[in-house]
């Protein structure tokens, strides 16, 4: 089993990069809440580089899981599609 981490941003769900390092990012995004706003990048599974815009009313959720590496493996080749409503979207859920 792998651990992947799952990013929420203001609704958006993202994965990130097995090599991101989440605490540094928590720690950018709370800097750029404190500064009132700042675009903020990251790199995903199966995806490039995305950059959002921070600021105090946008919401922000972490969550680790765990994965097989099969599961993985095929998120960086086909990366699923994760929107709410989406049946991928629901297939991450728990």
């Amino acid at each position: 089993m792998v651990q992947i981490v799952r990013v929420r941003v203001d609704g958006q769900m993202f994965i990130l990069d097995p090599d991101q390092d989440a605490a540094e990012l928590q720690r950018q995004i709370i800097e750029a809440v404190q500064q009132g706003a700042g675009f903020v990048g990251f790199r995903t599974v199966g995806r490039s580089t995305i950059s959002v815009l921070i600021s105090p009313g946008i919401g922000v959720r972490f969550e680790t899981l765990e994965r097989s590496e099969e599961q993985l493996r095929e998120w960086e080749e086909n990366p699923p599609y994760i929107e709410p409503g989406d049946s991928a979207y629901d297939d991450l859920m728990f």
